[in-house]
């Protein structure tokens, strides 16, 4: 189970590098490569301004998106099958209900 979480952990990885490489291209293709065969300068000002902010704005996001993620797998896949036995006691969430009744009880 542990090997077959890991590689599903790190194909994700995987799926947003292959993202990332694919979105860049087609920012590259369609907004620069399409102002500079335009041929005028406000077309190839126009494709750059495009193709930066798209570029900086969407890549960006993705890239904190999968360093946020690979540290979430590093802590939770890693770590949790390494360290994590459940050996404890089982967890009693905490109730004023039996404190209320006590103390109701005793007041009379």
């Amino acid at each position: 189970l542990g090997m077959v979480s890991n590689t599903a952990s790190y194909l994700r990885l995987w799926a947003l590098s292959l993202a990332h490489s694919e979105l860049a291209t087609v920012f590259w293709e369609k907004a620069l490569v399409a102002g500079l065969n335009s041929g005028s300068p406000l077309g190839i000002v126009f494709g750059y301004s495009v193709f930066a902010v798209v570029t900086f704005a969407v890549l960006l996001c993705m890239d904190v998106l999968e360093c946020f993620l690979h540290a979430l797998r590093l802590h939770w896949v890693e770590f949790q099958n390494k360290f994590y036995k459940a050996d404890g006691y089982k967890f009693a969430p905490f109730d004023l209900a039996p404190l209320l009744r006590n103390a109701g009880s005793t007041a009379k």
